[in-house]
């Protein structure tokens, strides 16, 4: 016997009767008794969640509740026995829809939390990843460690790392560039609503977008997926971030190496950037080549190396 799931429809409720196949294929069995309680709905929310592939349904059920609801993910699972209006049934079928689509959950919410802040997020931008943060931990440090250097920041996106940096030293102001102008304009907005607008810089171009770089502090999340490496993803990646900000060429390297390049020209003081599995090595051999003597390797949460720092010597 296949799965059966209540759904949203125009028309009222109906159970669908089979596994979500990405272009919304089910068979419908008319009905018109929808679910009692949120709790119900949420049940069923996690089951297809689940049979889609979802590796984390439960929490993916309470953020898409909470969005739609304005309520804290958290307080989902507390307000079991709530009745819910049609508006809010349709609106959380479309959510649910989306999900088993396998769109990210920032996407369909609009916004990720990285560090201090919540970022505005579309698909023209990557979304911030956790891992991410150790690179503004990184850039904290090799900015703190010259007071009177700029900060610059390559490959923006949607500006969660330069905003956060700007946050954290109020003091201080940094400079990003990105290559997309839809980017930026994510970026742009972001610094706006979070009031940061004269704290962080955007530029539109092609690596340091003629930014001055000497005697800079620069930081970099390029880039690192080898091209072959790409369509193996799950599909939150590979079907929705774009793949401007992922394909890193055959060996997941050649944006690197070129911006690497053009930051020793330009005589920045230290760089960072944040890399994928095995490249560290290769990262801090290109840092060395490119007039960063001292370079060290900095380790995720998860142990696995992250960050590529390199400093020149005085």
């Amino acid at each position: 016997m296949c799965p059966r799931f209540w759904t949203a429809t125009s028309t009222g409720w109906s159970i669908r009767c089979g596994r979500p196949s990405g272009t919304g294929n089910w068979r419908a069995l008319p009905t018109t008794a929808p679910p009692d309680t949120l709790a119900e709905l949420r049940r069923t929310v996690i089951s297809r969640l689940r049979l889609a592939g979802v590796d984390t349904p439960v929490l993916d059920a309470n953020v898409l509740f909470g969005h739609v609801l304005g309520i804290a993910p958290e307080q989902v699972a507390l307000r079991a026995n709530a009745q819910l209006g049609p508006e809010d049934l349709r609106a959380i079928e479309a959510v649910t829809q989306r999900r088993e689509r396998r769109e990210p959950v920032a996407y369909i919410t609009g916004r990720k939390a990285f560090r201090r802040l919540e970022i505005a997020v579309n698909r023209d931008v990557l979304i911030p990843r956790p891992e991410s943060e150790l690179l503004v931990e990184v850039g904290l440090e090799l900015w703190d460690a010259s007071p009177g250097a700029a900060l610059v920041e390559i490959g923006t996106g949607s500006g969660a790392m330069a905003l956060a940096l700007a946050d954290e030293r109020p003091d201080r102001c940094v400079v990003a560039t990105d290559c997309s102008y839809r980017a930026l304009q994510v970026a742009g907005s972001n610094a706006r609503r979070l009031q940061l607008a004269d704290r962080a810089e955007f530029r539109l171009g092609d690596g340091s977008a003629d930014v001055s770089l000497e005697g800079a502090a620069v930081l970099a999340n390029l880039p690192y997926i080898p091209t072959a490496v790409l369509d193996t993803l799950e599909p939150e990646v590979s079907r929705w971030e774009p793949r401007l900000a992922l394909d890193g060429g055959p060996d997941g390297l050649a944006v690197i190496r070129r911006v690497v390049a053009q930051v020793g020209r330009g005589r920045a003081r230290a760089a960072a950037f944040e890399i994928g599995v095995g490249q560290s090595e290769a990262v801090a051999a290109l840092l060395r080549a490119a007039g960063f003597v001292r370079t060290a390797v900095f380790r995720d949460l998860a142990g696995h190396p992250r960050v590529v720092s390199g400093t020149r010597v005085s």
